[in-house]
């Protein structure tokens, strides 16, 4: 489902460097101070050909808001890849990363990157899915007062002060390319940074705020109680969101209604099904 929105280019770097399918595996080992990639039955070194294809691939990839690696891969794994001892068959050292994701982290620092295993995860799929088409909306807009105004709560659940900063940046009678680039680079500063509960949980009660002279008290008390279950984690965040969404529609509430907060990624993409693997409510 994810094709029908973004284009996606797949490639294996294990195949690009010459190596068969099937074929005999390989491991990263640490001689020394250097790490490398090692065919163990044959015990030849493809270091070098990794290494270079990745900065060839890398330097004609062009324009992109984001990577899904293959997890515990020796070449393409972000933290899990079992690194060995020179040599040794059995014995691990550490995990670490693979040798061509190494080069993509140090490449590609300010966009969403993240393996497989970790995207089976409800709340870390939602997180890369709402960085990547922000990251491309921001590039796609014309117009930055527009995507600033319709992004402003999305952004604030990341960080307010932050945001307070792009206010700065495009509060102006004035706006220049400078002042674009600046506010672009601050973007994506901004998403770079995990949303905690605490700044989600924050950011729903300051838009819950707005509404409680409006509602009735047992209303009023039963959000409260959900605000008690999501920081108690029995609930995740998307259930305050549908409450609070419930009424903006009432109130007729169209600013609030028209925030990439709610709807940061198209709604066919949301999938409640979740392997469990790095919850985070």
């Amino acid at each position: 489902m994810l094709k029908d929105y973004i284009d996606i280019k797949s490639v294996c770097p294990e195949t690009e460097i010459g190596l068969s399918t099937p074929r005999n595996p390989i491991r990263i080992e640490k001689h020394n101070e250097e790490y490398k990639l090692i065919q163990r039955n044959s015990n030849l070194d493809y270091t070098c050909h990794m290494n270079e294809f990745a900065e060839d691939f890398l330097s004609k990839i062009g324009d992109v808001d984001g990577f899904i690696l293959k997890s515990k891969s020796p070449s393409c794994g972000i933290k899990d890849v079992k690194i060995y001892p020179k040599g040794s068959k059995y014995s691990i050292i550490k995990n670490g990363s693979g040798i061509f994701s190494k080069k993509i982290i140090n490449s590609y620092s300010n966009i969403p990157i993240e393996d497989e295993g970790r995207l089976k995860n409800y709340v870390i799929r939602d997180e890369f899915l709402t960085r990547i088409f922000t990251i491309n909306n921001l590039k796609s807009s014309n117009d930055i007062i527009d995507f600033h105004n319709k992004n402003l709560i999305l952004l604030k659940s990341y960080s307010e002060n932050m945001v307070n900063e792009l206010t700065n940046i495009i509060n102006k009678d004035k706006i220049n390319d400078i002042d674009i680039d600046l506010y672009k680079n601050k973007v994506h500063e901004i998403l770079c940074n995990k949303r905690t509960k605490i700044n989600k949980l924050n950011t729903v009660k300051t838009i819950f705020e707005k509404y409680k002279d409006k509602l009735s008290q047992s209303e009023i008390e039963n959000y409260e109680k959900l605000l008690k279950l999501y920081e108690n984690q029995k609930i995740p965040h998307s259930a305050l969101l549908v409450a609070i969404k419930i009424y903006a529609i009432r109130f007729n509430d169209e600013d609030l209604l028209n925030q990439t907060f709610f709807n940061p990624y198209p709604e066919s993409l949301i999938s409640i099904s979740d392997s469990g693997k790095g919850r985070d409510l």
